[in-house]
């Protein structure tokens, strides 16, 4: 069947822990309690990165780390651990330690460069204001945000529920729900492509929110590419409203130490931080980042090609 008869897709509500809106939600709901022992373990491995040794095994660690493996799989889709000491030992020894974590959740992901990603803030440009949000999309499973240093005057990381999201604009608009499960053309390091904002493939939800990167496409447009679908763009236009909703944001205040973790095809988080140097002088906010791909993929739904 080719691509201009196939049938649209038959979207259906989405249900489960990762479909939340932040007045469901409690600390307990995403919180994840770490005692003294495992606190001191990683202490450990701290203290052997700072020295330049091998990095310990987490064995205390483990069993956490595979419950939340299983919170951002089949969970709330994102956690954070507090009471781990990752800001006293310096960032270097953080980043080893960091790196140690992420290979028990996963394989942590490189690219072209190093696993683990300084982000700072606040921004030269901003990346939130009267434009559409701008949200983590790469291209993983789970997404791990280290916080070494958040002044008082950082905003807010916001995230929300892209089960949610997708339920509400379905309730709004069923034709542009339909708009967003359809393949539109993007530019992805300047390299197109084609992928739609929602995927439903075997019973697996994923989601990713690319509007910038469609808006670089049709501003480039490829000799004999079509047009975009007329329906797109209010489509997307919905989507930036109901992804705005005070209801569904949930809004976080990470303290030094702290570890936000969460997957970016269940959970959207807004940009607030961009990717610095790692010789560039300190800065109000410090955050690593982590990228891990897990066995149970939901890259092969977001990203079939």
């Amino acid at each position: 069947m080719s691509a201009t008869t196939r049938p649209r897709p038959r979207p259906v509500p989405q249900t489960g822990p990762a479909v939340w809106a932040a007045s469901d939600l409690t600390a307990a709901d995403w919180m994840v309690p770490v005692g003294t022992e495992e606190a001191a373990e990683l202490e450990a491995a701290l203290t052997a990165a700072q020295a330049a040794a091998p990095v310990p095994p987490l064995a205390r660690l483990a069993p956490i780390l595979a419950g939340v493996t299983a919170r951002l799989d089949t969970g709330r889709g994102f956690c954070l651990l507090r009471g781990l000491p990752f800001d006293r030992h310096g960032a270097t020894a953080a980043e080893a330690a960091l790196l140690a974590l992420g290979e028990h959740l996963g394989r942590p992901l490189g690219g072209q460069g190093a696993a683990v990603t300084r982000l700072t803030g606040p921004p030269d440009e901003p990346l939130a204001g009267s434009g559409p949000p701008r949200f983590h999309i790469e291209a993983c499973d789970a997404i791990a945000l280290l916080c070494l240093a958040n002044g008082p005057e950082a905003p807010a990381h916001v995230l929300v529920s892209a089960g949610a999201v997708h339920n509400e604009v379905m309730r709004r608009d069923r034709a542009a729900l339909a708009e967003l499960y359809e393949p539109a053309p993007l530019l992805e390091d300047g390299e197109p492509a084609e992928r739609a904002v929602f995927t439903m493939t075997g019973g697996a939800f994923a989601a990713r929110y690319t509007r910038t990167a469609v808006e670089a496409a049709a501003a480039l447009p490829q000799p004999g590419a079509p047009p975009l679908p007329a329906g797109l763009i209010p489509a997307l236009d919905l989507l930036d409203a109901v992804c705005a909703e005070p209801a569904l944001m949930l809004k976080l205040e990470p303290r030094p130490g702290d570890l936000l973790l969460f997957n970016p095809h269940l959970v959207w988080k807004r940009r607030t931080l961009a990717e610095a140097a790692a010789g560039a002088p300190d800065a109000p906010q410090e955050f690593r980042r982590l990228r891990v791909t897990m066995e149970h993929s939901r890259r092969t739904v977001a990203e079939p090609g």
